[in-house]
C-alpha cells in the first residue's frame, strides 16, 4: 500500500472505533443493576468484568460485520489505480435451464449431510454452461465489494463473516456461479477476512462445517482467506502485512480508551 492508503485505511479503522468506544462509554454504558435484573442467577455467579467485556466484544464483533472490512477492501483496491464499488449491483443473463441447475446444485449441497468437501466448483461451472434454450431469465447480483482493474479485469467479492451460516454461504454460492456461468472472465470469489484456524492453517473445517457443503475452502480459485484475500485485492503480497500492522496502530489508541473508560483501569 502506498503512504496515502494506509492513511486512509488507518483513518476508516479510527473512526470506527471511535464511534464504538463513545457509544459503549457514552450512548450505551454497561449497567450492572440491568445485569441483575435480565440475567439474575449469572450474574450471582460470575463477575461483572466478564460480562462487561462480553457485552463489549459482542458489539465490536457486530460492528467489523457491517462492511467495515469491505469498506476497507474498496480503499485498498482504489490505492492501486483500481475502480472499486461497495454493494455493487450487476444484472445478468442466463439462460432458465442454468438458472435452474445453479439452484438445485446450491439446494442440493445445503441440505446434505455429507460434511466433507462435495464441491469442483471447475466441473460444476463446465456443466452449468453447457445447458442450453431459448428462455432467457435476468438476475441481479449484489456484490459487496466489486473492483475494475486498469487492464479492465473484473472482480466480485462476497464477505461473508469468518464463521458464516448455511443461508450466508449458499446465497454466496449462487452468486458466485451466476456471475461465473454468464462470463468467464467475471473473476467472483467467496471471501473471508481472516482464517479462524490462524494464517497458514487449513480452514477449520471440523469444527465449523457449513462453507465445506459449498466451497473447497483451500481453492483459491474462487475462495479467498485472510492473507490471500487482502493480498488479492491489494495486488500485493505485502497488503495483509500492512494491513494488520495499521490495525495495531489504532489499536495503540483504540485500546487504551478501552481500558481507561470503559473498564476505569
Amino acid at each position: 500500500m502506498n503512504l496515502e492508503t494506509k492513511k486512509r485505511v488507518f483513518e476508516h479503522i479510527f473512526r470506527a472505533m471511535k464511534r464504538k468506544i463513545d457509544n459503549q462509554t457514552l450512548v450505551n454504558p454497561f449497567d450492572e443493576s440491568t445485569l441483575l435484573r435480565n440475567n439474575p442467577f449469572g450474574a450471582r455467579l460470575v463477575p461483572p468484568e466478564v460480562w462487561k467485556g462480553s457485552k463489549f466484544e459482542r458489539s465490536f464483533v457486530t460492528t467489523l460485520g457491517q462492511g467495515i472490512f469491505e469498506q476497507i477492501g474498496l480503499i485498498i483496491a482504489e490505492g492501486t489505480g483500481a475502480t472499486a464499488v461497495n454493494q455493487h449491483r450487476k444484472s445478468i443473463q442466463l439462460n432458465t435451464f442454468q438458472f435452474d441447475t445453479i439452484d438445485r446444485i446450491v439446494n442440493r449441497q445445503a441440505t446434505s449431510k455429507k460434511s466433507e468437501i462435495v464441491s469442483d466448483i471447475g466441473v460444476e461451472l463446465r456443466s452449468i454452461r453447457d445447458l442450453e434454450t431459448d428462455s432467457q431469465i435476468n438476475v441481479n447480483v449484489i456484490s459487496d465489494l466489486y473492483i475494475k482493474r486498469s487492464d479492465g479485469r473484473e472482480e466480485f467479492y462476497s464477505f461473508k463473516t469468518v464463521k458464516p451460516n448455511k443461508d450466508q454461504t449458499a446465497a454466496a454460492k449462487k452468486n458466485l456461479l451466476y456471475l461465473r456461468t454468464e462470463n468467464t472472465n467475471n473473476h467472483a470469489f467467496f471471501a473471508l477476512p481472516y482464517n479462524p484456524a490462524g494464517e497458514g492453517n487449513l480452514y477449520l473445517s471440523q469444527s465449523h462445517k457449513i462453507p465445506g457443503k459449498f466451497f473447497d475452502m483451500e481453492d483459491t480459485n474462487y475462495v479467498l482467506i485472510g492473507s490471500s484475500l487482502w493480498n488479492k485485492i491489494g495486488d500485493d503480497d505485502n497488503t495483509y502485512k500492512e494491513l494488520l500492522q495499521i490495525f495495531e496502530e489504532v489499536g495503540k489508541y483504540s485500546s487504551e480508551r478501552i481500558k481507561k473508560e470503559y473498564f476505569g483501569l
